[in-house]
């Protein structure tokens, strides 16, 4: 893409202009049928986008959709998110399907892709955001999926979240994004979270299948932990969940001690 002397966009501007063709499969259609003139939003696009190879545009848009989803620390997004998208998958909802409703999104946004773009959040957690707004906003598709698929859908993305971004913080340190989550607690060896679930998303994950088959359906204490000997994590008793309680208490310093002997606190 160039433009004359006098009317070049520069390097941000053209960054912008490049990043909204690749992103955006509907502008590109738009650029096809209507040329450049009815998408252009100024002399400088008009001259760059006259100059594209539109065969050239939808392979480097194919290829850049491939390269998002496979982006992240253990292989990708699919990789990240198994469970999530098995279940989506279940409910007629597909992978192709979300990946362009992502890179639409405004959590996409939120993700910093180029380096020197600035820091953003990872994209495991702007994707786990994405799904989550994506379970509230479609309850209806999900009803394929079994008995309380959007209970169990976002507790899993969720969980799945928690799972990679404590593994970033096991291995990567500093770590090269921002963390949006809450409820992630500082610890004298590394790091910290507890969630509580209900028992049959916990039942449903194949690495704790029977940690969580309570008759009394009562939340689970689900807790993560990230130190340099590696991450940890799974269902934990309310003896170990006192030491995430916010207000000072005999428990909690006890349960804190006690998991300080094990190396995790």
């Amino acid at each position: 893409m160039k433009a004359p002397p006098g009317r070049q966009l520069d390097g941000q501007q053209l960054t912008d202009l490049l990043m909204r063709l690749l992103l955006d499969e509907r502008l590109r259609q738009r650029l096809a049928v209507e040329g450049a003139a009815a998408v252009a939003s100024g002399p400088g696009e008009l001259e760059c986008l006259e100059t594209i190879d539109l065969a050239e545009l939808d392979s480097a848009a194919r290829q850049f959709r491939t390269a998002v989803w496979k982006l992240g620390r253990n292989g990708g997004l699919a990789s990240a998110f198994p469970r999530s998208l098995r279940l989506l998958a279940a409910a007629g909802v597909r992978d192709a399907e979300l990946l362009t409703g992502f890179l639409r999104s405004e959590e996409f946004g939120r993700f910093r892709l180029l380096p020197y773009s600035g820091r953003g959040l990872s994209e495991e957690e702007a994707f786990a955001s994405y799904l989550i707004g994506f379970v509230a906003a479609h309850p209806d598709r999900l009803t394929g999926a079994g008995v309380d698929a959007p209970v169990v859908l976002r507790e899993t993305v969720t969980h799945e979240l928690l799972t990679a971004l404590f593994t970033a913080l096991v291995r990567e340190q500093p770590l090269s994004f921002d963390i949006a989550v809450e409820g992630i607690a500082r610890t004298g060896r590394g790091h910290a979270a507890l969630r509580r679930y209900t028992p049959r998303s916990v039942a449903s994950w194949a690495d704790h299948p029977a940690a969580a088959r309570q008759e009394s359906g009562e939340p689970v204490a689900y807790a993560y932990f990230a130190t340099p000997a590696g991450l940890r994590r799974g269902a934990v008793s309310a003896q170990v969940a006192a030491a995430f309680e916010t207000t000072p208490s005999a428990e909690g310093d006890a349960a804190r001690r006690a998991l300080s002997r094990r190396g995790l606190w």
